[in-house]
């Protein structure tokens, strides 16, 4: 009996996740055709099934650029962050820390390996059809997101995306600071900041446009869009987007 439950709830959650997939189509091709529209991807749990920092710190102790203790940190600051005990500035404080002083160039060819090895294989084959049905309608695909821009650059190049709007680090001398530059860290509120500086200087409308996220920290950036998309939603965002009628999608692994 037990089994039979089972196998009846895997079976509804398959034709619920393909009939979501289906509404999205639908969502995609009544928007306006053209680059007017943009279709905006956060990248860790979203467009990537993982987590860029802690795929970034597992690859560094591979190599022994990083010890095992540096690797536990960010475990564990990630446990904490998905609990929201932990704010997005932790995160990523161990890796400005690790590369304080150290060279530019090195850590570009390192972060693009990690970028085409590590979290390309982790888009999901759901994923790869999305960007199609919004480039078939002519819409701009951008990859919006709070990892550094080493990472999400090439991830966003090599999945034919428009733009990246990410992170960006200091750079002094060709000597990293330990600082972040520009306007900071692209996380929450920041995410807006990039996106509406970004749709301004392309002549487009964040209200025609669509956003697809995971997490509930990007409700200022779903509030943003005309378009809000839910995909693989921790559990606050799935009771917030029940309430408010927005479309959630699952997008497992590419296998």
């Amino acid at each position: 009996m037990r089994l039979r439950k089972s196998i009846v709830r895997r079976a509804s959650r398959r034709h619920s996740a393909i009939e979501n997939q289906l509404r999205l189509q639908q969502k995609i091709l009544a928007a306006p055709e053209g680059g007017s529209v943009a279709a905006f991807f956060d990248m860790d749990q979203t467009l990537v099934a993982g987590n860029s920092s802690l795929l970034y710190v597992q690859r560094a102790v591979a190599e022994d650029r990083a010890a095992m203790s540096d690797l536990f940190k960010t475990i564990y600051y990630y446990l904490l962050y998905r609990l929201n005990r932990l704010s997005m500035d932790a995160i990523l404080k161990p890796t400005l820390e690790g590369i304080k002083g150290k060279p530019e160039a090195e850590f570009i060819r390192f972060c693009r390996q990690i970028a085409l090895r590590e979290l390309l294989p982790r888009v999901a084959a759901q994923a790869q059809t999305v960007l199609e049905w919004h480039r078939a309608r002519g819409h701009r695909c951008v990859l919006l997101t709070a990892a550094i821009s080493y990472l999400a650059e090439p991830l966003a190049h090599a999945l034919g995306m428009d733009a990246a709007l990410c992170t960006h680090l200091e750079v002094e001398d060709g000597l990293f600071t330990g600082q972040f530059a520009g306007v900071g860290l692209c996380y929450g509120e920041g995410k807006v900041k990039a996106a509406q500086l970004w749709a301004r200087a392309e002549r487009l409308e964040l209200m025609d446009s669509f956003f697809y996220t995971d997490s509930a920290s990007d409700l200022p950036m779903l509030s943003a869009v005309g378009i809000p998309i839910v995909v693989n939603p921790d559990w606050a965002l799935k009771r917030l987007a029940r309430r408010r009628g927005w479309l959630a999608c699952r997008w497992p692994r590419r296998r």
